[in-house]
Parts: C-alpha cells; structure tokens; sequence
C-alpha cells in the first residue's frame, strides 16, 4: 500500500540560477490548464485515499493566485482525511496571509521555505528576490498559521565566507518558530544558468569544512541531526522525506515528479504542452534486484537510524551482517560507522564521506550478483 504523496507544481515567478528542476516562469492560462491535466492525472494515478503524506513542491505552488491555489487544494482534499504531515513548498515573496488562510482551512500542517541564505548579496547573485530583513516577519506570520515551519539553506558560494554562512546558521536557529533546517551544498547543473555561465564550485575541502560548520552549530542549538543535509527540533523531523529514505513507494503526479512502486520508478516528463494536452509524458523504469539493494543502501545510510537489520532481511532474505561482515567490520574499525545488534549506520565522520563508503558495500553488490550468474 502506498501512502505517500508528492506532487509537482512547475512553476515560478522568476528561476533561480542554480535551479535546475523542472519549472516555467508564471502564466496563468498555462496553469488553468495544468491543474485540469493534474485532477485528471490524480484520478487516475492515486488509488489510496488513506495517504499518511503529502508533499507538494516545484517550482513554487504559492505563485499561483489565490482561486488557482484554492482549486488545487480542492483538488487534493479527498486524499487528505488520513495524512499526518501535510506539506507545501513557498518562496518568501509569494506567501500572503490570504494563501495561508486558504492553505490552513485545507489542512496543510507545513510549509518549507526557500530562504537559502540570511546575506542580500548572496540572494542576489542566486537571484532569489526576497530580502534577508523580510525573513524572520515572513518566518513569524507563517507561524501564526501553520507553526510547522521548515528552511532550506545553501552553503558552497565562491563569494560566500565562512562569516557569512555562520550568520545564516545563527539568524535561522534564533527563530524559534524555525522547526526544521535542511542544508545543502550548491551543486552546478549544466542547464541551469549558473551550470551555462561557466559558475564553479568551491573545492572540496572547503566544502567539507563548511558543512561540518554547519553540522556542528545546528547540534548545538537545539536540532537533531537525523539525515545527512537534514536537522530538526524534537519531533519535528520530516515525515514525508523519511519515506524516501526509507526506500519506501509513494506516488507522483504532476509535470516533473517521480514515484515509485516496488521494481517500477517512474517519472512524468516531457514539455507542458504534451502534458496539458494528455500527451505522452510517462516514463518507466523497470529496476533489477541489484538497483533495488543498491538503492535502498544509498538511501538508508543517509539517515542516523541506518539500516534496520530486521527490516533488510524481510525485504532481501538475506543477513546484513553476513553479507557486507567485511565493509562493516572495517568501517566500524576505523570509527566510520556505528554497530548493534538490530541497526548499523554510519557515524558523524562516516556520513561526511558517505560516497566513498558507499563504493565498498557496491563493490560486494558486484561480486555476490556475478556469483549468482554464475550458478
């Protein structure tokens, strides 16, 4: 049964220049018709109405005026009556207290906000249009509505210190209507326009030093560390992306989301004419045994909890322990991960070079699946 979620809203005011999602600037016709494809696509795609999550992002969904945003939550209602954590993605300046009204009347018990940084020269240069002053009132009259407030924040500029990321770290812990802080290093992709202007990355040890800046800080005013770039106030940890994590189905719907359902991953893709006009924009993938393993390791690993061993053998039929016992002794002997006898997960140091760690558990992948041919 799948119980989760995620619909993608395409569309925003202006683009980001490190964004590389699928989104289109703001029009209202194009939107009218977007959201007549969704209610047909939402119809046809979310069997259960007995969700426990819902995520919609983009994009940006409060950019659509009020009535189109009130159509979209009428939308969803009927897949509400059971969810826990209700959740809707906003910039700054597109919020009001009527869109919040209406968010609120219709259930939603979250919003994540892109604020990214506290520095209106960083801001600028992202081409985020709010100002770091509009932060904490914004911050606050959301609150006033749906005190569940989560904020991403991006670390990694060329022309952003030390000093400067401090500051974002301590403006955003100060607000304690401040629930959840998500962190994340910038990434170039080649599509966006940063990735066409040839923008480059800080290097690596810089990197590395800024998140553990961040991790650190975080951990000591008040939020819990649970998942790589992710950090909470008690209980208020992100119960839709945990299903992500835990390599769990859940459903997209919506030009540019993704879902999953056991082997099959799919994604809706394509231009916004072929969607609004019932073209075909599915696009299925069909994932082997190995993705499946490979996947749930990469995700699992993520998070402090780990990998919950009884779990793995329901799923795998076979043992954690005996299968990887070589990378786990090795990454436990070296403090890279931390070991009971119902869960292994990486250490604080172990996550910072997940990917490297990642590489060894694949590499046993590779020599138990050419055995089994070989049988």
């Amino acid at each position: 049964m799948i119980n989760a979620l995620y619909i993608h809203i395409p569309f925003c005011e202006n683009i980001c220049y490190y964004c590389d999602f699928k989104r289109s600037v703001y029009n209202q016709e194009v939107v009218d018709a977007f959201l007549s494809q969704l209610e047909k696509e939402m119809t046809a795609r979310v069997q259960n109405k007995m969700l426990h999550t819902i995520y919609i992002g983009g994009g940006t969904p409060t950019c659509l005026h009020e009535a189109q945003l009130e159509r979209l939550l009428h939308i969803v209602e009927p897949y509400t009556h059971t969810v826990a954590e209700y959740t809707m993605e906003s910039n700054l300046e597109s919020i009001s207290k009527a869109k919040l009204e209406l968010m609120q009347a219709h259930g939603v018990n979250r919003v994540s906000l892109g604020v990214q940084s506290y520095n209106d020269d960083l801001l600028m240069y992202m081409n985020r249009k709010h100002k770091a002053a509009d932060i904490d009132s914004t911050i606050d009259t959301i609150a006033s509505y749906i005190p569940n407030i989560s904020i991403d924040l991006i670390y990694g500029f060329e022309n952003q210190s030390k000093e400067i990321w401090l500051d974002s770290l301590e403006k955003a812990t100060s607000n304690l209507n401040v629930k959840h802080i998500s962190i994340y290093s910038l990434t170039i992709e080649d599509n966006s326009v940063f990735g066409k202007r040839g923008v480059k990355l800080i290097d690596s040890d810089l990197e590395a030093d800024m998140y553990i800046l961040g991790r650190e800080y975080l951990k000591a005013h008040g939020f819990e560390h649970y998942e790589i770039a992710n950090y909470a106030r008690s209980g208020y940890e992100s119960k839709h992306n945990q299903v992500y994590w835990a390599y769990e189905d859940f459903y997209g719907v919506g030009l540019g989301a993704s879902g999953k359902d056991g082997h099959l991953r799919y994604a809706i893709t394509g231009t916004m004419d072929a969607y609004i006009n019932d073209g075909d924009t599915l696009f299925e993938e069909h994932l082997s045994d190995k993705d499946v393993l490979v996947e749930y390791l990469m995700m699992n690993l993520r998070t402090k909890t780990g990998i919950d061993k009884a779990k793995f053998k329901e799923i795998f039929h076979r043992s954690f322990d005996d299968l990887f016992d070589d990378v786990i002794e090795r990454l436990v002997l070296y403090r890279r991960a931390i070991q009971s006898p119902t869960h292994f997960a990486m250490s604080e140091e172990g996550m910072l070079l997940l990917h490297t760690h990642l590489v060894q558990f694949m590499k046993v992948i590779d020599i138990i699946m050419e055995d089994e041919q070989d049988v």
